[in-house]
């Protein structure tokens, strides 16, 4: 039995989609360990550059949440 390749390319964009969520909350992490590692913290703009991706993590998230709505929809029936 071959896999549906619509099925396929469904789970393909949900998985880089959280991959990309993945990648993001990492950037997030690594901007903070850098500014605590050297001490230049100054506390409106870890908020702002953590707030930017956490921002676009949410997008991201939405994101994803609509096609796993929309593959649910196409192949649950």
């Amino acid at each position: 039995m071959y896999p549906d390749p619509q099925r396929l390319e469904d789970l393909s964009s949900i998985r880089d989609a959280m991959r990309q969520i993945s990648q993001e909350a990492a950037v997030a992490v690594e901007v903070l360990d850098s500014r605590i590692e050297e001490e230049r913290l100054d506390g409106r703009t870890e908020a702002v550059e953590v707030r930017s991706i956490l921002e676009l993590i949410q997008s991201l998230t939405l994101e994803v949440s609509e096609k796993l709505d929309a593959y649910q929809g196409r192949h649950t029936r």
